[in-house]
């Protein structure tokens, strides 16, 4: 499974530095995070660093009209777009021009954030598919499944998906998913669970899945043989918030905190939790395995209070990521067994290291992975009950 930069507010730079790191990866670009002007420019850097490119349309909500959306030529002037009229020609040809311009490997689909799954929803799909498919010039076509934070609570709303799916003329699929409760790590076992079985029902049709705004507690969908998972800075790219494609305001900015992912414990810590650990003489105990060490965090463990190192927002979003793509790069192994197995260990011993942790009170508070072990366990166990002997025999297939 391969990690994809999911651009978000400030990644110009960082992703041109990650890309330097890895040698290679996709980046996903986001209008609401670059001005049309900037685009080409961009696009050719990246691609002069062997980095790749997908383009987000972000047509969520089309009928809002954000004012950063709004500079692009795919969106209409009118007070609601064509795409909500079901008029897609001229959003379509305009987004088949715009990728073929900054060379995008394939061409993402727009489509609009659902609640409900029905003929309606099924008959959108597939028109914007046929619309694309007349203006894709040979384009690879990636749709966008995007969903409200309810629809993957229901399992007979993921088997309509994957039912639906099943009839598009796509190379992949591009999920977006809102998380229930509007919270950074789910705590819903069934959620994660259909989510799972979502990216697997999609994946043994045969096409690629790329699963956008995701965080460390996706490395599960490896189960699944998801070929991707995108993340990036802050948390808004790394969980889907639909208000953030209505709003023009950048929640983020105003509430800024550093911290730092310790990628053993599945755990995110606030460097003045760093500063008692190192109190404790239990510090360098938390630092990355060798596989990921990095330049962006070494300074934490340099014997300095971690606090008056100066680490930085910027280097905790660049430590993050490249552990994360380490992660994701290890996850996915030779066989479905030996994948579930690695990934069991995986939360087995970040459990292990929770629970020394919290004997010391040394806590990540809402981005500590304790209570979600049991939920990513929960999951792993109704996916394999369903899925262990078909992904088995089909793994190398898929």
């Amino acid at each position: 499974m391969e990690l994809y930069i999911q651009m978000g507010h400030g990644m110009q730079s960082m992703s041109k530095d990650l890309l330097s790191d890895w040698g290679s990866s996709t980046v996903i670009l986001s209008p609401l995070n670059i001005s049309p002007k900037s685009l080409s420019k961009f696009s050719t850097e990246i691609n002069e660093k062997n980095g790749k490119i997908l383009f987000d349309p972000q047509l969520y909500y089309p009928e809002k009209n954000h004012k950063n959306l709004t500079k692009y030529n795919y969106w209409s002037k009118k007070n609601i777009t064509d795409i909500k009229n079901e008029n897609y020609d001229f959003p379509i040809s305009e987004l088949a021009n715009l990728n073929i311009k900054i060379r995008a490997t394939a061409f993402v689909l727009p489509s609009l954030v659902t609640q409900e799954i029905n003929h309606q929803w099924e008959a959108m799909q597939q028109k914007i598919i046929d619309t694309a498919q007349k203006y894709a010039f040979g384009m690879d076509l990636i749709h966008t499944i995007a969903l409200g934070g309810n629809v993957l609570s229901d399992s007979l709303k993921v088997e309509a998906i994957i039912q639906c799916a099943e009839q598009w003329d796509v190379h992949g699929v591009y999920i977006v998913c809102e998380h229930p409760e509007q919270s950074y790590l789910v705590d819903n076992p069934l959620w994660i669970s259909n989510l799972l079985a979502l990216t697997t029902g999609i994946k043994r049709q045969r096409k690629k899945v790329i699963v956008g705004y995701a965080n460390h507690q996706m490395l599960c969908l490896s189960l699944s043989k998801c070929d991707a998972i995108a993340s990036g800075n802050f948390l808004n790219v790394r969980w889907f918030r639909p208000d953030r494609f209505k709003d023009s305001e950048d929640d983020e900015v105003s509430r800024r905190s550093t911290w730092y992912y310790f990628p053993q414990a599945l755990s995110e810590y606030k460097v003045t939790f760093l500063d008692i650990a190192q109190r404790m003489d239990i510090l360098n105990a938390m630092a990355p395995p060798s596989s990921m060490t990095n330049p962006y965090c070494e300074m934490l463990f340099s014997g300095g209070v971690p606090s008056s190192t100066g680490y930085k927002e910027g280097e905790a979003q660049r430590h993050y990521l490249h552990c994360l793509q380490q992660q994701c790069l290890a996850a996915t192994k030779k066989t479905y067994a030996e994948t579930r197995d690695f990934y069991l260990s995986l939360l087995e011993t970040a459990e292990q290291i929770l629970r020394g942790l919290r004997k010391r009170s040394i806590s990540g508070q809402d981005r500590d992975f304790s209570e979600i072990l049991d939920v990513n366990r929960a999951a792993v166990a109704a996916h394999d009950k369903d899925f262990f002997f078909p992904l088995s025999n089909e793994w190398d297939t898929l």
